[in-house]
Formats: C-alpha cells, sequence, structure tokens
C-alpha cells in the first residue's frame, strides 16, 4: 500500500506528502504512472509467410502524474502560500527525485523531470495538477546490497537471491592477494541464461579490479599502488556483462589456485510499484 510521497528539488529539500493524511495542508488525491510502462515492439514482416519476425523491444518513459489538493487552516497557511511553496519542487522543467513508500517504509526512488504543473485559481476545491517524465522507466530501491565472497578453481557457485523485477547491474570488486594471469566471471539467471565476463592480464599482490556492469556506468578499472586505470582492453570481446534476474542467480568467479575474496554490490530495480 502506498503509504507516502517524497519531492526532493536540486537543493535537497525534501516535500513529504503523507498519502490520506493532510495537516501539512497537502492532501495527494490521485496518482497514476506508478504501473508497467508501455513496450515498443520492432518486428520485420516476411515475404509469403504469417505473422512477422520480432526483432527488438525496449520500455518507454515512465509518465507520473498526480493530483494534490491544498488543504489551508487559514491559521498558518493559505491556499497561496501552500501553492506558491509547491512551486519550490514542481515548477515545469525542475528535476526531482523522487521517493516512494509502501506501508511506511522506505521502498523505491527514481527521478523525473517535471512536464507540468497546472492549478485553476477560481475554484471551491483548489488543486494542483502535476506531470512528471521519468526518462528511466525502473524504481531503485533505497539501499545497496553487498554480498561477499571467494573465488573459486571448479564449477562452484554461490546463489544470488535477487529481489528485484527489473534486471540490475554489478559492481564487482576483486581484492588481489597473489599474482594471476586473470579471472572469469559466470552467472547462470533465473530463466537459464548463461552469462560470461572473461578478464586476460596480469594481476598481483595488492591490486583491487572493479567490474561494473551497470548500464551506462560499464567499466573495468584496476587500481594498482593507488593508481586506477581502465583495463577494459584486457576483456575478451566475446564477454556479456554480468547482470542480475529476479530470483535465484548462480554466480561465480574463477580462477586457477587458492581462494581470492570478491564483493558483488547492486541495487535492487523495480519495473512497477
Amino acid at each position: 500500500m502506498l503509504t507516502k510521497l517524497e519531492f526532493t528539488n536540486v537543493r535537497g529539500d525534501v516535500l513529504s506528502l503523507p498519502i490520506s493524511d493532510y495537516s501539512n495542508g497537502y492532501l495527494v488525491s490521485d496518482i497514476e504512472g506508478l504501473g508497467p510502462v508501455k513496450a515498443t515492439l520492432t518486428s520485420a514482416s516476411m515475404a509469403q509467410l504469417d505473422g512477422a519476425q520480432p526483432q527488438s523491444s525496449r520500455r518507454d518513459v515512465r509518465n507520473i502524474t498526480f493530483k494534490i489538493e491544498l488543504k489551508p487552516n487559514y491559521s498558518d497557511t493559505t491556499v497561496d502560500s501552500l501553492r506558491t511553496a509547491l512551486y519550490a519542487y514542481l515548477l515545469p522543467k525542475a528535476v526531482v527525485g523522487i521517493k516512494i513508500y509502501r506501508d511506511g517504509s522506505s521502498w523505491g526512488l527514481t527521478t523525473g523531470t517535471v512536464e507540468s504543473f497546472d492549478n485553476t485559481l477560481f475554484t471551491q476545491k483548489p488543486e494542483m495538477d502535476g506531470s512528471i517524465i521519468c526518462y528511466d522507466p525502473d524504481f531503485y530501491g533505497p539501499s545497496v546490497v553487498s554480498v561477499s565472497g571467494s573465488t573459486v578453481a571448479d564449477t562452484t557457485t554461490q546463489a544470488i537471491n535477487y529481489a528485484g523485477t527489473s534486471d540490475a547491474g554489478v559492481i564487482f570488486t576483486l581484492n588481489v592477494n597473489r599474482s594471476i594471469a586473470g579471472f572469469n566471471l559466470y552467472n547462470i539467471k533465473p530463466d537459464g541464461t548463461t552469462q560470461t565476463f572473461l578478464y586476460e592480464g596480469a594481476l598481483v599482490n595488492g591490486d583491487v579490479v572493479v567490474v561494473t556492469s551497470i548500464p551506462r556506468q560499464k567499466s573495468i578499472i584496476k587500481t594498482t599502488s593507488g593508481t586506477p586505470s581502465s583495463v577494459l582492453a584486457g576483456v575478451d570481446s566475446s564477454s556479456a556483462w554480468i547482470s542480475l534476474g529476479s530470483g535465484i542467480n548462480e554466480f561465480r568467479a574463477a580462477v586457477s589456485g587458492a581462494a581470492i575474496p570478491y564483493t558483488i554490490q547492486y541495487t535492487p530495480k523495480y519495473g512497477a510499484f
């Protein structure tokens, strides 16, 4: 159950809007756009064949719309003061952070740009109509999940139970404690898909290697004696960047010889409230 919304402006100020509680002068009377967004599917037809051949699919942007009724007490607040205070967060073109609370606890976060924020001046029921465009359709969990493990020289896997509903990239950190010629990462997703990430390059005791597979942030950085450098050239061209799917993921970091410690960090992503 949705219990509260929070808007955060670029200055870090937070506007808290509890659902069904207008003691602060604001009542969220309607909100839409928290469910799954529509997917755009691309296909191609072939001569003399029924149907079509699927080519690609992607989800569209998220459009969150809402109504906020203004409930002044006329001692500390008026309709005008309440409306003016909202403009500090929701003027068109403003970038705003959105935090959603479910059953009283922080559930998900997203960021959007205010498309419109309209009001009717002469009415017995003053309210504001807002529209926010979120170019990333996913909601992000409020905290980062960290999993620790060690490399293996066989096929033993580590189960990672991913609670999100949208696939999430990871940050894999390998704390090298001996000389190795490289490492391999494997992940079997809940749908049976196997991902393989191969890195070849000399690593020595004290090196720290960070593989980031988060979309739009993909990189592999090696830090030696405090100096970071990109080692993307060591990644095999056939490699797939590791991502977690909803459910049990069977992960393995393979290195010959003694175990080397690593950590995996990820932020759960949700395709709908």
